[in-house]
């Protein structure tokens, strides 16, 4: 499945799905150690949830994001909190900010989405100080995300009448440790990666299954390519493999989805 541009982040409603992976914005911040003072940016911020860590924490916060919407839902935050932060529209692969400017770069599940890891990579490295903090989290490629994403990318090729891209083609494996210290590595960044477990909780399996399809914008966007009756196809064929996951045996879902923590710096 090709991913959402900016302006399909702000389909549904990513706040969902934000709360679901908020426990991991403290670990990002434990690895960067803000400092009072420091210049921070946080790339696809979403919501805001790594952004207000760091900030609370007292560092000069940018929080980065293509999303108009997801950028006003994050500054109406900063602001209840009484938060300073800026808050920039723009491209992953294109940061609008002058070199060496941030001694701190963060990314939550936001990162991945990139257009061109290269290109991004190679911008983190551009923005970040000799000196800096660089953490960020990613999806491992196994597991039930890593089956829906399957059935969601096969769906669209069905669609198209085309082959899902390989080789060359297939976007970068964020879910691959070698792969992930390789591309900073070209970057003269070093990168540590180890792995680490979040719980994801919903009423029940069924309504974890419709929040994904009716609220996030992934979905959304599939939706939009494959069309109603395939949708609402595929909706039916996830169900079994998300009850197959479920954790719970009380009729509630939890499930341990298995990420990517790495953290690096310049060398």
């Amino acid at each position: 499945m090709s991913e959402p541009t900016s302006s399909h982040w702000d389909k549904g409603s990513y706040e969902i799905t934000a709360e679901q992976i908020a426990p991991a914005s403290p670990v990002v911040a434990d690895a960067v150690e803000p400092v009072a003072g420091q210049p921070a940016l946080d790339l696809a911020c979403g919501t805001g949830n790594e952004a207000l860590i760091l900030a609370r924490r007292g560092a000069e916060v940018t929080g980065f994001d293509g999303a108009p919407r997801l950028l006003s839902v994050a500054e109406e935050r900063a602001r209840e909190e009484g938060l300073e932060a800026n808050w920039v529209q723009g491209d992953l692969a294109e940061l609008p900010f002058a070199d060496d400017s941030f001694e701190i770069v963060t990314s939550v599940f936001g990162l991945i989405f990139t257009n061109d890891a290269p290109r991004s990579a190679g911008e983190i490295a551009r923005v970040l100080r000799p000196q800096g903090r660089l953490a960020f989290t990613s999806w491992v490629e196994d597991g039930l995300f890593k089956t829906m994403q399957d059935m969601s990318k096969a769906a669209v090729a069905e669609s198209f009448g085309q082959a899902i891209p390989e080789g060359a083609d297939a976007p970068f494996a964020w879910g691959d440790e070698g792969a992930i210290r390789e591309l900073f590595s070209e970057h003269g960044l070093m990168v540590q990666v180890e792995e680490r477990e979040l719980v994801i909780e919903e009423d029940s399996a069924v309504g974890l299954n419709d929040r994904w399809f009716d609220l996030h914008p992934i979905w959304l966007t599939m939706r939009d390519a494959i069309g109603e009756d395939s949708y609402e196809a595929l909706r039916r064929e996830t169900l079994p493999i998300v009850e197959q996951h479920n954790e719970a045996d009380d009729g509630s879902f939890r499930y341990t989805l298995k990420y990517l923590l790495s953290e690096g710096s310049p060398v």
